[in-house]
């Protein structure tokens, strides 16, 4: 499998006050997903949001589909190599790995020698990839998941120590802690490229969570629009918050705007970091995920 001799960011947004040659002090996140993986770099004293870098890595068709996650992987190590980011340079290092492979276990009912049964009963999972669990201590659950081998020991040789967590664990994790500013139920939708994470609180009772992947903008709304039937949610009056790749000028954002009447994004005022004027409130929202993951430890 060729690699380019160099990638070139999809998008790259950089505060002021970063300094390339000082980053001691920051903590360095990287989320891995099926299509690239993103950077960012955040100011463990401020918590100021200082960079982000988001590679996009063409999706494999056919019988090469299999091999998707190695070439993330690869581009990721060419990545790493090629801009010589390691450990020693950073404050903290958090790997987000966004994936499907995931489901809550009540921690009453989890038993660690059987964990990867509990994926079985959902997921095929493909070859090369191995089972890790989050403990969500708030909701008495574990949630397991599944990574990629090759890129977890990869990068746990790269860098010295690695905070591991599952894109759907800092998701439940942040949105409860904005939940708690609210009263009554709210729906909350992380939207990635053909797929979203739907979970629904009612006050701090976390009633519902799954994954829909969706094609058309129909199926995008009519999956939302299913939750809301199946938990006997008004979708005139009960709230839906978005984060991820969606903002007001697509055509999700359109179609959920004719169905849903209190349409809204997370504050990011809330959220514990800090945003300066160079990273506009959109991209905080987009990028979500990737920024927030430093402050699950």
């Amino acid at each position: 499998m060729p690699l380019p001799n160099s990638m070139i960011a999809s998008a790259q947004f950089i505060d002021r006050d970063f300094q390339s040659d000082n980053t001691k002090n920051n903590r360095l996140s990287i989320q891995l997903r099926l299509d690239g993986f993103s950077f960012a770099q955040i100011d463990s004293i401020t918590n100021k949001v200082l960079l982000i870098e988001d590679y996009k890595v063409p999706l494999m068709l056919g019988d090469e589909a299999v091999y998707q996650s190695e070439k993330v992987n690869l581009r990721l190590g060419d990545i790493l190599a090629e801009k010589k980011i390691s450990s020693k340079n950073f404050k903290s290092v958090h790997l987000t790995i966004d994936n499907s492979y995931f489901t809550l276990v009540p921690i009453a009912l989890f038993d660690k020698e059987n964990a990867i049964d509990y994926l079985n009963q959902l997921h095929r999972l493909p070859e090369n990839f191995m089972v890790r669990t989050d403990k969500l201590s708030f909701l008495e659950t574990q949630n397991v998941y599944a990574v990629y081998a090759p890129s977890f020991y990869s990068l746990s040789d790269h860098f010295s120590t690695i905070n591991l967590k599952h894109a759907s664990t800092v998701f439940i994790q942040q949105m409860a802690i904005l939940q708690k500013m609210r009263k009554g139920a709210a729906v909350y939708v992380e939207v990635a490229t053909n797929s979203m994470h739907i979970i629904v609180f009612d006050n701090d009772k976390l009633l519902f969570s799954n994954t829909f992947l969706f094609k058309e903008k129909e199926d995008f709304i009519y999956f939302i629009l299913l939750v809301y039937n199946q938990l006997n949610l008004k979708p005139e009056s009960v709230p839906l918050l978005f984060s991820g790749n969606i903002d007001r000028s697509t055509a999700l954002y359109a179609i959920a705007y004719q169905y849903i009447g209190n349409l809204e994004f997370p504050n990011i005022k809330n959220s514990g970091l800090v945003f300066g004027n160079d990273i506009p409130e959109t991209i905080a929202s987009k990028y979500h995920i990737l920024t927030q993951a430093v402050l699950c430890e």
